[in-house]
Order: structure tokens, then sequence, then C-alpha cells
């Protein structure tokens, strides 16, 4: 999901399309005059969003709140997100075991859902009926709680290491996969959290529109030959287990991709090399993986790759030298192991156009006042965001990113003033602060 929902991230959080359930009101100016919709307590919203159309929405909202409460912790796991003029809710999130197949029925309020997402829950193949009638809903996520932290790094919005993995949990299996086909706009599925072996996959033809998937299982011949059969497949997940050369071979070879994600997967220096037999993928994302400097000589790429994705992972930058001869377009290494002293081996790669190195943390102030990223005039977009280490002290060097389009700043030490300064000095770039 990122920001967070790791194998929809680039699906649901795209442009900022979707909204926060809520706004808080600055204490400095008077409080807007709420809506009719808004007048009313909100058990699921303290701030009151005015996007309920129905006494029935705002009691399954509430109820759906309340199965996301969890004792010591302030607020609900479970997250509505809306948007549009007049706001409507098209994302719903549910967590945990508490999350149960009584709640199903509840989105028969809800006509709007575009997302569904389910992380580990105790919902099961006799619940997803409700689903069917959802006439907008196009992702639906079966998947895994996120569980990432690294010492002296930030933290990642919607990684939870508290909950406790539940081995007994309801899930859903192959066959309520001829359920889910029957939802008529679906174009995303995620399975990582389902139980299905390759002969289930058969069911997926009868989904016209669906173009991305997540599989917990092995690809081997029968998957591939299930796969062939979505005509209009071009993205898939693999991951949390052991992701071995033989079957990206087989992979390569029987679909044709434009994405392929591997997240939470044990990878061999073999399994690396095998990702440049897919000859059609342009973005490659390869997370939470453990990958070192030294792997990404592994890392070959194919003709089409323009956008190779790296977070969560141990690189350093020093092994950076081979990505060179790939004339990658958009590299992001969030929450990798860069420092002021690594820095220096980003600007070979000069065909780069968008550079990500959020919550790089190791990065202070005196990496920033090197030079080194301003040297980068090829950059049109560089994030920054959660460099905690970075503040004022760099408002000189910071304002010579001036040839960039965006650069983002969130979450660093920067205040309000700075912002502002740069802004100022940057006029042709977006700060998004």
């Amino acid at each position: 999901m990122r920001y967070f929902f790791t194998s929809l991230l680039p699906i649901i959080c795209g442009s900022g399309a979707l909204l926060e359930a809520a706004a808080v009101t600055r204490a400095d100016k008077p409080a807007p005059k709420p809506s009719p919709a808004a007048a009313a307590p909100h058990k699921y919203n303290p701030f009151g969003t005015p996007g309920e159309t129905s006494p029935e929405m705002l009691a399954a909202l509430n109820r759906m709140s309340e199965a996301g409460l969890v004792e010591g912790r302030r607020g609900s796991l479970n997250f509505f997100r809306w948007s549009g003029t007049p706001p409507k809710l098209t994302h719903l999130g549910l967590w945990g075991v508490t999350a149960t197949n009584e709640l199903l029925p509840l989105t028969s309020t809800m006509p709007d859902l575009q997302f569904v997402s389910f992380y580990e829950t105790n919902i099961d193949d006799a619940g997803l009926e409700p689903l069917t009638k959802l006439p907008n809903l196009r992702y639906l996520s079966f998947t895994l709680i996120g569980r990432y932290e690294k010492q002296g790094f930030g933290n990642i919005q919607w990684s939870y290491p508290f909950i406790q993995k539940s081995g007994d949990r309801r899930k859903i299996t192959g066959k309520g996969l001829s359920t889910l086909v029957r939802i008529p706009m679906l174009e995303s599925l995620d399975l990582l959290d389902a139980k299905v072996v390759s002969a289930d996959l058969a069911a997926l033809a009868a989904a016209p529109k669906l173009s991305s998937l997540s599989l917990p299982m092995v690809m081997d011949d029968e998957a591939v030959k299930h796969l062939k059969a979505c005509r209009r497949l071009q993205s898939i997940t693999l991951g949390h287990r052991e992701v071995t050369a033989e079957e990206l071979t087989r992979l390569a070879a029987g679909v044709p991709l434009r994405r392929l994600t591997l997240t939470n997967a044990k990878l061999s220096d073999a399994a690396l090399e095998a990702l440049s037999k897919f000859e059609s993928v342009q973005e490659l994302k390869v997370t939470e993986c453990g990958l070192t400097d030294a792997q990404l000589s592994h890392l070959r790429g194919s003709p089409k790759l323009t956008t190779m994705l790296l977070e969560r992972n141990e690189i350093s930058g020093a092994g950076l030298a081979p990505l060179v001869k790939l004339n990658l377009k958009t590299l992001g290494l969030e929450w990798n192991n860069l420092s002021d002293e690594t820095l220096k081996h980003l600007p070979q790669l000069s065909s780069l156009e968008n550079l990500w190195l959020e919550y790089c943390g190791l990065v202070t102030d005196k990496g920033i006042q090197s030079g080194v990223l301003q040297s980068m005039t090829h950059l049109k977009e560089l994030r920054i965001r959660g460099m905690t280490k970075v503040t004022d002290a760099s408002l000189d060097d910071l304002v010579k990113f001036g040839h960039l389009k965006l650069i983002s700043i969130r979450e660093d030490k920067i205040s309000p003033e700075g912002v502002e300064r740069m802004k100022q000095a940057m006029p042709n770039t977006t700060v998004f602060k």
C-alpha cells in the first residue's frame, strides 16, 4: 500500500487521489461551520467527515471502527478514506482477527467503495458474497500485515509490529475465488494472505478486467498456464517465501508483464539474475528482501526497464555502479543505508529523473551541504522525506534545488519559515512539506 499499501501502493496512493478521513482544524483559525451531515457526533471519526449519506451508513462505520479497537492503543486500526466533492467513501481497510464475516454485509451502505483491504482478518469464503454487490469495487486485497521496523529509522505508516501473528485464523481459499471473480469491475486482487494453490487460478479467467495479482504460491507450470488465460494481466507480486530462479524463468517465458514486485522474499543471486528475463517489464520492485550492495551486481534488468524500486533493503550506495547501464528514469531507495559519505555514488546514475531517498535516516545536514545531490541537475523529482537530521541549517543548500519540478521534504526538520524561504527562492519547484 505505500503510504502504506505495499502491493497496492502504486495503485491506491497515486497522484493524491484519496483523502484522509479526518482533517484537523488549526487552533489559530476559527473552525468552519459544519455541514448538516457532519453535525452529528462520529465515533469512528472524532473530527467529523461530511461523507455518510444515511443513518445506516453511519451505524456501519461506527460498527467497523469499534471492531478495530486495540486495548491500550489510541483509535481504531480500521480505516476509511474519502475522495471527491462531496466526499465519497472510496477505501475501506479492516485489520486483524476481530474483522469477521459479519462486517461485510455492512458494505451495502457504501456503494462508492473502489478499494477494500483486509489485513490478516478472520474473513473466509462464506463472507465474500456482499463484495460482489459493490458496483465500483476495483481493488481488493487479502494481504499480510506490515511489521517492518528498522533501528534508527522512522516508522513506516500502517506498519504494526505490535500485532501478533495468529496461526488459526480463517482465510479465503480457492473456493472463494469463484465468488471474487464475479465482482464486475475487479482490476487488482491481492491473495498473499489466502490459501490457494495453482489449480485454483483457473477461476481468474472469469474476471475480464483483472490486470494485477499478488500470489502466495510457487509459479509452477499449472500456475503459469492459468495466468496466461488472464488476457489483461500486467502486474504480479510474489513474496513472503523463497522465490527461485526456476520459477521466475518460467513466469518470464509465459506471461508478458509490465510490473513485477518481490516482497519479503528470499532471493539467491541466480534469482536476481533471472529478473533480466522479463523483457517486457518496465517497473521492478524488490522490497524488504535484505538486498545488499554486493547483490546489486546481479540485477541486470531488461530492455524496457525504466523504474527500479528497492525500498527497505540494506543498500548503502557503494554498489550502485552496475545500475548505470540500465538507463533508469526512476530509482527508489527508501529506508536504505545511504549516508553522507555514500551519497557520492548517486551522480553516476545520470539517466535518472526521479530519485526517492525517503527515510534514509543516516543522511544529515552534512550530506545536503556537500552539494552531491544538487549536482544531479538531470533530476526532476527528489524525495528526502523523513530525513530527520536535515534542518534549517541546510537552507542555503536546499534552495539550490531550483532545477527540480518537485522536492518532498515532509517529516524533515525544516521549519515553516524555512519552507517559505524555499518556495520563494525556487518558484519553478513544488516544495512538498
